[in-house]
């Protein structure tokens, strides 16, 4: 015969409905026709059945799709396979190693090695076909390399990443099937290693200064710490560790500046909150982040500290503390010299009570107090019996040491507040008395005169006593701004003068 026919397609199961219902079609139409030509106007309707019918038969010839063109698989597969990224090759070797398939792109990882890349040739000639080319610089001149990829080859392992040439990377995935093939997946990794590379290299950078930055601030002569955005700890330096040893960073790290501050109120710090915990807390913490100016705080051992706060545009808070210890003990120093210098100023050097200015000071002041409140004021001007005999007798250095003992007789016989015992010049002494009348003036007196007898320092060149004794003139008023101070001395002057006429050893009253 000719052209030999191909066997007809059988039918589907989904076609045979349809094929059933064109029968009946036909049937019906058949019948239709063999009913119409007895009817009246039967051409037109035979005519439109026969259309009918002719229609359904051509849908029927038509209804069956036409034949697939054929197309080798392994084309198809290949051409499937490029679907692959871009950076993606494949291949295939049956199970005697030999070369089925491989995908267009494997020339962007070996372009000169891939022309040689025909189907069947061995896994291994491949191998050194890649060495023979320069591709793979570091095999060359070395048989156990290509032995090992062998190995490799025949019993697949994890993925395995290789150096090219060039400073590129592939990853490659080995993989047997249960018919002893085996399928690689070759991927292009070189922007990756490179960005892992560069990523490494950054973060050892980062490492780096992050190791110089606490070098730094633990070399740093302040206190630092760093809180995150939720107030809590990150990082604090040694300086901070001991003022605040309560807590170790480790221990600290991650709690935040409230639960820091009760560690520090368990420990009795700082110690003016002790008792009032909880207020203190809330006022602290309410200025937290917020003082635009440093605060002074002392920490164990006597440390003060300067804390300065600053929140960062992030919302962290970095707390510096600057150790200004020296400076206020410094301070300290200064303003006990000041008060030391006060202090002398106003002392007599010699006997070591007030000197003539502080009782100047002094006069004047209880003055205009006593004028405001109608008060009395008195004073008591005291004078040495025959001390230039006394001096000219036991020696200028005896002379000095009964001034001093003198004096401190006299200063034990003030009581009240208010009361002040004076050097007033050579010999002389003076006892100024707030709130004092004239009859408890005279007791003053009379103290004053018995606590020296009791002493009984010797007076052998004295005309009126075997020991030293004393004359005191007494001068009371109610101060008046109409009058200066210097009246009370003038009148009490004016007293001892008369004590010392009238034989001494006694004292005299003068009033206002």
């Amino acid at each position: 015969m000719g052209d030999s026919m191909a066997p007809p397609t059988p039918l589907s199961p989904r076609a045979w409905p349809a094929y059933l219902a064109l029968a009946a079609l036909v049937v019906g139409e058949a019948g239709l026709l063999w009913w119409a030509r007895a009817q009246p106007l039967a051409g037109p309707w035979v005519l439109l059945q026969i259309a009918l019918l002719a229609g359904a038969v051509a849908w029927a010839a038509n209804r069956r799709p036409p034949p697939l063109q054929a197309m080798e698989p392994l084309a198809l597969l290949s051409e499937a396979l490029d679907i692959l990224p871009d950076n993606s090759t494949f291949s295939l070797f049956d199970a005697q190693d030999r070369l089925v398939l491989l995908n267009a792109r494997c020339q962007t990882l070996f372009p000169r090695t891939v022309t040689g890349m025909a189907v069947g040739i061995s896994f291994e000639d491949l191998l050194r076909r890649n060495v023979a080319m320069d591709e793979r610089p570091e095999a060359i001149g070395q048989d156990d390399w290509v032995r090992q990829r062998l190995a490799a080859f025949r019993q697949p392992g994890p993925p395995q990443v290789q150096a090219l040439p060039n400073d590129q990377w592939i990853r490659h995935s080995l993989r047997k099937l249960s018919d002893g093939s085996t399928v690689i997946l070759r991927e292009d990794i070189t922007d990756a290693v490179r960005k892992e590379r560069a990523l490494e290299h950054a973060r050892q950078q980062t490492q780096r200064a992050q190791s110089q930055l606490y070098e730094a601030l633990e070399a740093m002569p302040i206190g630092m710490e760093l809180y995150d955005e939720q107030d809590r700890l990150v990082y604090f330096n040694r300086n901070i560790a001991e003022i605040r040893p309560w807590f170790s960073l480790e221990e600290g790290r991650g709690q935040t500046y409230e639960a820091l501050l009760r560690i520090g109120l368990a420990h009795g710090f700082p110690p003016e909150a002790m008792g009032q915990e909880e207020a203190w807390l809330a006022a602290h913490l309410a200025l937290r982040g917020q003082r635009t100016g440093p605060e002074v705080r002392v920490y164990p051992n006597d440390t003060w500290m300067h804390a300065y706060e600053t929140r960062t545009p992030s919302g962290r808070i970095v707390a510096v503390r600057l150790d200004i210890t020296e400076l206020v003990r410094q301070r300290q120093d200064l303003q006990d010299a000041n008060q030391r210098l006060a202090q002398l100023s106003v002392t007599d050097s010699l006997t070591g009570i007030a000197n003539r200015r502080h009782f100047d000071e002094r006069l004047t002041s209880e003055w205009l107090r006593c004028a405001r409140q109608k008060e009395p004021l008195a004073l008591l001007v005291i004078d040495i019996d025959h001390f230039k005999r006394y001096n000219d007798h036991y020696g200028h250095l005896a002379g000095d040491a009964c001034l001093r003992h003198v004096a401190q007789l006299l200063a034990g016989t003030v009581r009240r507040a208010g009361e002040l015992v004076a050097r007033y010049g050579g010999e002389e002494f003076v006892l100024l008395l707030p709130r004092t009348h004239s009859d408890a003036a005279r007791v003053m007196a009379e103290h004053c005169m018995q606590a020296l007898a009791l002493a009984c320092i010797p007076h052998a060149n004295s005309p009126t006593s075997d020991v030293l004794t004393l004359s005191i003139g007494i001068a009371h008023t109610i101060p008046s701004t109409d009058n200066e101070p210097a009246s009370l001395v003038h009148s009490a002057d004016v007293a001892l003068y008369r004590a010392k006429n009238a034989g001494r050893q006694q004292f005299d009253v003068s009033g206002f």
